[in-house]
């Protein structure tokens, strides 16, 4: 089963809020641990854990901490927007197509937020880290060494 910790995370590649591309092989490689969000801009349980979110990248991103936030929105225009009101800083990715989302089918989410934790390895550590869950798996992984 794929997503699960264990297991190697499957590669994802979309757009970026800026008009580019990326994909999680981007990111795995070049970071000791790479946090992927799947959320969007209309669902509530998401917004409301993004303070949980921005406070771990903020504290733990110098040590190794990326996050991708791989959004579930179908309007553009509403993604963004959720990404500047809330002060989304780290890297975004998107097709635009909600629940049809290519992470859904990659990863069998049917609800979100859902997370991954990989490691650099590419191996996916833990799963549906929410709240201060996040912060505490960080801790226990950076601040011991």
């Amino acid at each position: 089963m794929r997503g699960f910790p264990g297991r190697k995370y499957t590669d994802l590649r979309m757009a970026t809020p800026e008009g580019g591309e990326l994909s999680l092989s981007d990111v795995v490689p070049n970071n000791r641990y790479t946090y992927v969000d799947f959320w969007a801009s209309w669902c509530g349980p998401c917004v409301a854990d993004i303070p949980n979110v921005k406070a771990a990248y903020e504290k733990y991103h110098k040590m190794g901490l990326e996050i991708v936030g791989v959004s579930f929105d179908n309007e553009d225009a509403n993604w963004k927007e959720a990404l500047k009101k809330y002060g989304m800083t780290w890297l975004q990715m998107s097709d635009l197509k909600g629940w049809r989302c290519a992470a859904a089918k990659v990863y069998g989410i049917n609800a979100i937020p859902s997370t991954l934790l990989i490691g650099q390895d590419g191996i996916i550590i833990a799963r549906d880290l929410r709240g201060n869950e996040l912060a505490q798996k960080m801790a226990e992984l950076l601040e011991r060494k």
